[in-house]
């Protein structure tokens, strides 16, 4: 949907309304600003209900078994997401060969990542995980 042309009202716009409009006037421009360039393709992380997390993940030479992985959610409702964004080795910058999967649940606010799938034994790999 294309967002409207008109992004502010002006007093001139109003002629025949009361004194009391002009107090409005200012407060609801405002609004409409900030909402119309958040919807003008500028919504960031800081707009949504969502959690950046970075892991430090390493990997045993008994890998895929491997502890849980265990951080408090920010979030002030109960997690639907945990996806995956980013999984490379730390020392190469080499992305994980994958694909990598991230089974986990949340208990009462902390987020539990069981063993993480696609990743390779006896590595230290960055994973970058939103939570939402």
């Amino acid at each position: 949907m294309k967002l409207p042309s008109q992004k502010r009202i002006l007093r001139e716009d109003l002629k025949d309304a009361p004194s009391w409009v002009d107090g409005l006037i200012d407060p609801i421009n405002s609004f409409m600003e900030t909402t119309y360039q958040a919807l003008n393709k500028n919504i960031s992380s800081e707009n949504l209900a969502e959690q950046i997390k970075e892991l430090t993940v390493i990997t045993p030479s008994t890998y895929p078994v491997m502890d849980n992985i265990t951080f408090q959610s920010s979030l002030k409702t109960k997690a639907i997401g945990c996806v995956v964004i980013q999984a490379f080795i730390k020392s190469t910058y080499v992305p994980a060969a994958g694909p990598v999967y991230i089974p986990w649940i949340e208990e009462n606010g902390v987020i539990v990542i069981y063993p993480i799938k696609g990743l390779e034994a006896s590595k230290t790999y960055i994973i970058r995980v939103s939570v939402t």
